[in-house]
């Protein structure tokens, strides 16, 4: 594991990839991005004082594709675990792969396929508390709790959380990391609208299933999503 901090950087995800010679869990740690990316190209706002961080994850060979669509949420599981080990809060998973605390984001991330390499990159609002038109809509540790954070320090442990629950997905674990997920299942219950698929749906959402799809409730009907963005009906 070799560790690269820059102050400013277009892209963590991007340095990984054009990085030569690549080792298990290389990782980029950057103050602000420039061209920072969340999921389907959303911008990710790379304020100072946030965790901002990619690494490589050496793709296993035992493991097909389809049990590595589950990895997004592996990952976000990882990051809840660390925050609430962290900050002491309880927080909520939000499928596929955000962490909400307190009805706001506190993270995301974007997994990218790079040959036999997953590039894993990671933001969290650590000490970040302006967030602009997102306002209603982020937080970070600093803003719930008046506490700053060492931002290093966050990003290993969530790196030590991830290798820990990333050990439990490769021994077959899957059935038991899930059943811990649904507890903290932030869309339960709630009304939702699927948007970014062919059809422009709302329902009622129900369980992460074995599949890593979230299941919807639309009228009479149960419906399983692996795609589409989810967002909470007002």
């Amino acid at each position: 594991m070799r560790i690269f901090k820059f102050d400013t950087i277009d892209s963590t995800n991007k340095f990984l990839k054009n990085l030569k010679d690549r080792e298990e869990y290389d990782l980029v740690i950057a103050k602000t991005q420039s061209a920072g990316r969340g999921r389907r190209g959303n911008v990710w706002l790379s304020e100072e004082g946030a965790g901002l961080f990619s690494f490589m994850l050496k793709e296993d060979k035992e493991i097909s594709m389809d049990e590595y669509a589950k990895l997004p949420i592996v990952i976000g599981y990882s990051i809840l675990k660390a925050m609430e080990k962290i900050s002491g809060l309880k927080m909520l998973f939000k499928w596929t792969n955000d962490v909400y605390l307190n009805g706001k984001k506190l993270s995301g991330i974007l997994v990218e396929k790079d040959g036999d390499n997953f590039i894993i990159g990671i933001g969290i609002n650590i000490n970040n508390t302006e967030f602009f038109e997102l306002n209603d809509f982020a937080t970070s540790l600093k803003k719930e709790t008046g506490n700053d954070y060492s931002i290093d320090e966050v990003i290993f442990k969530v790196i030590e959380e991830f290798k820990i629950q990333y050990e439990r997905f490769v021994n077959k674990e899957w059935d038991i990391i899930l059943k811990e997920i649904n507890t903290v299942n932030y869309l339960f219950g709630k009304r939702v609208k699927i948007v970014g698929i062919k059809e422009e749906l709302e329902g009622i959402a129900g369980d992460i299933l074995e599949s890593g799809k979230l299941e919807i409730y639309i009228g009479q009907e149960t419906r399983e999503f692996n795609i589409g963005e989810i967002h909470i009906c007002k």
